[in-house]
This record gives C-alpha cells, structure tokens and sequence, in this order.
C-alpha cells in the first residue's frame, strides 16, 4: 500500500486470484449442474478454452481494477487540485490584502514624501526670493573676509566699486568710523551685551561713500564661527535727519533771533521816540539836528538789521496779494542788470503761469539777495541762469523732504550761477543769521536767513544745490493761489502826506515798557493830544471801563506778559464795539494781527517809529 491505496503488483495478484477463483466457480457449478459426476472429457471445458477464458477474465479484472484506480486516483486529484486552489486563492486573498495595504502605505509614504518635496522646495523658493529680492544686503563675513552676498549686497559693493569676492570689509569703513566699528564687531563676536545695530559709513573708490545699519548674527559655516551680516541703506535716512536737525536748528534760531529783534526794537523805539521829540523841540539846523539826524540814522540801519532778523524768523508779510511772479522776477532781475553789467542774465519765464499769493516787496528782497550773492560769488562775471515754471509736487516728494509741506502745484523759481561754489559744510549753514564766507564789512550774513524767512512765511520753501567749482542753484517754491492776479504796483500813501499832524483827541497809550511809555507820552503830547497811560492790559481795561467816553483811540502793545494785546483787544471790543485801536509791535505783522485787522483793529505800526509815522497814522484814523 503507498499513501493509502494498493499498488500495481497486490492489484495484479488480486485480479489473477479473483479470475482462477471465479474460473474454479464456474467449472464446480457446471459440474454441479452435470449430476455431480465427472463426465467424460468432452463434456467439460478444454484446459485452452479454461485458460482463455481465466485470462479474460484477467484482463477484464485488470480494465475494470486500472478504471476503478484511474477514477479514485482522478477524484484524489479533483479533490488535491480544489484544495490547491483553495489554498492557492486563499493565499493569493491574503497577498493581495497584504500588496493593497503595502500598497496604500507606499502611496501614502510618496504623497508625503512628495508634499515634504514641495514644501522644501516652496521654502527654498521662498528663502532664495526673500534673500535675492531683500530689500538689506545680505553676507556672510567669515575671517574678515566676504564668503556670501546676495544682490542687494553686491548693488552696494558695486556702487562702492568694492569687489565683494574676498573682500576685507574693515577696509571698506570710512576711516573716521573704522576703530568704533570693529571694536563693536569683536564685541559681537564675543557675545556681549550690544546695541542691535550699528550706523557707519561705507567708503569705495574715489570718496564715494553711503551711510549703512548694520546687524550681525553668531552662525556657524563650515564648522568654524561665523556672521550672517544685513546691512541696510540708510543714506536717504541720514540725509533726512541731517535736514530734520537743520530745520529744527533753524526754527529754534528763528524764535530766537525773533525775540531778539522785538527787544531791539523796543530799545530802538525808546531811543527814536526821544529824537523825534527833541527834532520836534529844536530849531531848524544847528549841529544839534546834524547830531540827532545822524542818530537817527543810526537807529534805522538798526531798524533794517532788525526787520531782516524779524524776515528770517518770519514776523510778518505787510502786503500780500495774488501776483504774477513773473513780473516781479523780471522787474527785479532788469534793475540788478543794469547795475552789474558783467553778469549776463538769462531768463526763462514759464507762459500761463500760476498766481501766487506774496509781498511783492519782499520778494524783491529775496530775489536781490540772490542776485547779489551770485554776482559776488562770480569775481571775473559769468551767467546768471533764473527760470519759472509750474510744477506739482506728489505724495512722495513732499514725504521725503523735510520740509513740512502739502502735496500740490507750486511755482518753482530757479536762479543759478556759474561761481566758485561751496561744500558741504558751507552749504548746511548758509541760512543761518550771521553766517557769512564774505570778508569782514562785506556782509552782515543775513541776506540769506532773510530770504529763507521769507519763503517759509510764504508758505513756501528754499533748498541750494551747489559744488564747489561747478557753481550754485537756488530753488524757490511758492503755493499756487487759487485768486487772480492783481495790480502789483502799490501806494505809498506815507509820501503823500506832507508835515506832522496834530490833534486834541485823547488816546489811551497801553504798553508794559516804562521807557516806551514816557517816549509815548511824549510824543503824543508833543502833537497836542492828550496821553492816559497803562503799563499793562488789565489796568488799560480798568481804564477804559470807567473812562471809555472819553477815549477816542488806544494805542496798543502787542507782545504784553499776563493779558497779551489780542486778549486786551477782544475784551475792548466786548465792552465798546466802536472801539479805534491801533496796534503796535516790535515784532512785524503776521497771521494774528491779520486776523485782529479783520476783525475791527484799525490799524498796525511796527516799532520803532518816529513822531512823524506815529502822527500820520494815528490822524488816518481819527478821520476815517
């Protein structure tokens, strides 16, 4: 037996034993049926016949035994292939679960692999446009010596006319910041306690320098220490502040020379008052009036300085109307033309241009300031270049400039020379009072502070482009007008008058000066009037309250300590509505006396004024 079945030999012999079994049946039962007796030879099968038939027999059990075999055998191998295929789908089952699940983790691990991919590379385009489009330069500084630069970096190493490659940036200081830069660097590098950044000067080829913040970061490159390096542009900055300081320095020197002015005058109104008495006293000729005429004299060229000072603090415009700039550039450029033959003038006027509100008179003050300082900064001649145009300043440009302005269309008057020039450090101070390159009784160096005053009180502004050797441009700007242009010729009503007039009336004289009160008393006394003084506002209101009947005209101190001469005017007004008051100041007039003039104030008189001015305008007054 193999494996639970018969073999072929045991098979054989079972089949041979089964047919000479089944031959010795059938010849016993044919016997069995022949009465039981052995017949004779003829009656029973031949031993051939017997043996052929036990080998069909044979072989017939032999077909029938390999059939039965066959079958079994083909149903073992039915039932062995079902199970191989129930084992082979069970285990295919099992491997596809098994490659579909390995399979969704392989899809899984490349779309995050994939997703890390693009967020590295989103990141690294991220870093390298925030690197390359960096508005700072960028490097990395390693033994003094420039390792990495992104494009800002290498803008200003070319710009520099650096090489950045190697380059040793200690050598790229500006020598007056070298020593405090490297000290800070070294300090950095140690770790210590710094300022977070640094501002210096960048120095390249031919003096070419810019003015830099910068800030350094510990990093390590290459294993060995390290400084990640941004540096910022700061020279557009720098350049601001410088401006910002200078016009700050500018308005403090203008208050001051501004209080000073009115204190001068003050003292100059104490001594003209005087004079003017005593010429109203003394006869006619005599080395007396020579002496008080050449006191005179003194006083108003102190006067003038004065009103100059008062211009560069920007006291006051006297007349201002809309004009055509043109006009006045024109008249004053031809008058200085005809004196200074040696300059030649070239003029290009701008047509339809804008009208602007000015004293012209000031402005002729301005401009021959101008002319002059050209003309003495050109010793052999040269050309004189003056141009009007119309211009609109934008957002950016009025943003960037220092000089607190508003957007908008402006006239732009330009005056240029072919002189010597200045440098820098000349240049930053040419509008202060006083400051002077000329020699000694060439200048009182307040030419150019006046102008400066001037403009600004225009609502404009002044800035000077200049090189030494190439020259001086000077810009002006002045706020276009929205009215039209005016007559610009003006009255002077004080040459129609002839003599000193008197009358009776009383005034009542309001001022905190003692000195300027008893050169008022006298004055006014000397004409005939009669004087109530008040050396401060609140005793002036006590006055007027209980002697306003009488009172035909105050004369009022404008700058006063405690209750000032608007507060005093205001109060005038509430209790007499028909009140005359005429105002008086060592400063000139400005937007607040304006504003009292067109509100009931009958007139202004700036001190110091003489006998004669004070008469004529007090009797303007009266008789209106």
């Amino acid at each position: 037996m193999l494996n639970g079945r018969p073999s072929r030999e045991t098979l054989l012999i079972a089949v041979v034993l089964a047919a000479v079994a089944f031959e010795s049946l059938d010849t016993g039962f044919i016997y069995f049926l022949n009465g039981s007796e052995l017949s004779a030879t003829s009656s029973s099968p031949s031993l051939y016949t017997s043996i052929a038939r036990v080998i069909s027999l044979v072989l017939l059990c032999i077909a029938v035994g390999l059939s039965w075999q066959v079958r079994h055998a083909n149903r073992r191998l039915r039932q062995n292939l079902q199970s191989r295929e129930e084992a082979l789908e069970n285990c295919l089952r099992q491997n596809t679960t098994r490659l579909q699940t390995l399979g969704a983790k392989i899809r899984r691990e490349v779309k995050a692999r994939r997703h890390m991919e693009a967020t590295v590379r989103e990141s690294e385009e991220k870093y390298r446009l925030l690197v390359e489009n960096a508005n700072e330069a960028i490097f990395i500084l390693q033994d003094d010596q420039i390792k990495f630069t992104n494009p800002k970096a290498e803008e200003i190493f070319n710009r520099l006319a650096i090489q950045p490659s190697g380059a040793a940036l200690a050598k790229c200081i500006h020598p007056n910041e070298r020593d405090r830069v490297i000290e800070w660097y070294q300090r950095r590098l140690e770790g210590r306690e710094l300022p977070y950044s640094l501002m210096f000067r960048l120095e390249g080829e031919h003096r070419a320098s810019i003015w830099v913040e910068l800030n350094s970061i510990l990093i390590k490159l290459n294993g060995e220490a390290a400084t990640l390096n941004f540096i910022r542009d700061v020279t557009l900055q720098k350049k601001l502040e410088e401006q910002f300081y200078q016009s700050q320095k500018m308005e403090s020197i203008g208050t001051l020379a501004g209080g000073i002015a009115h204190d001068f005058n003050n003292l100059l109104m104490g001594i003209q008052g005087n004079v003017s008495v005593m010429n109203l006293e003394a006869e006619g000729g005599g080395p007396l009036q020579e002496s008080l005429q050449s006191i005179e004299r003194c006083v108003q060229s102190g006067s003038q300085l004065t009103n100059q000072l008062l211009a560069f603090a920007r006291g006051g415009k006297y007349i201002v109307k809309p004009c055509n700039l043109n006009s006045i550039v024109n008249k004053a450029s031809e008058i200085f033309g005809r004196t200074k033959r040696e300059v030649n003038i070239h003029r290009v006027f701008a047509r339809d241009i804008w009208s602007v509100e000015v004293d012209s008179g000031q402005i002729e003050q301005v401009l021959m300031n101008l002319f002059v300082n050209a003309w003495q900064a050109m010793p052999d001649g040269g050309d004189l270049f003056i141009e009007i145009e119309n211009v609109e300043l934008d957002d950016h440009y009025t943003r960037i400039k220092p000089y607190n302005i508003r957007p908008g269309r402006y006239v732009k008057l330009s005056v240029t020379d072919t002189g010597v020039g200045m440098d820098t450090e000349t240049r930053k101070r040419i509008f202060e009072p006083f400051f002077s390159t000329k020699e000694k009784g060439m200048g009182t160096g307040l030419g150019l502070a006046s102008a400066y005053g001037i403009v600004k009180n225009h609502g404009g502004f002044i800035n000077c482009y200049s090189e030494v050797g190439h020259g001086t441009t000077f810009n002006i700007y002045f706020p276009e007008s929205e009215k039209a242009i005016v007559d610009e010729e003006r009255g002077r009503d004080d040459e129609l008058v002839t003599g000193v007039p008197g009358g009776g009336e009383t005034i009542l004289f309001i001022d905190d000066e003692d000195e300027i009160l008893a050169v008022g008393r006298k004055i006014l006394g000397s004409l005939g009037y009669r004087v109530i003084t008040a050396p401060d506002g609140k005793t002036s209101l006590e006055i007027y309250t209980d002697r306003g009947d009488e009172i035909d005209l105050v004369v009022l101190d404008y700058v006063m300590p405690g209750m000032g001469g608007r507060e005093v005017f205001e109060t005038l007004l509430r209790i007499d509505p028909d009140v005359r008051v005429l105002l008086s100041s060592g400063y000139s007039s400005n937007n607040q006396v304006a504003h009292m003039l067109e509100n009931g104030c009958k007139g202004f008189i700036q001190k110091p004024y003489d006998a004669v001015r004070m008469a004529r305008k007090i009797r303007e007054i009266l008789d209106a």
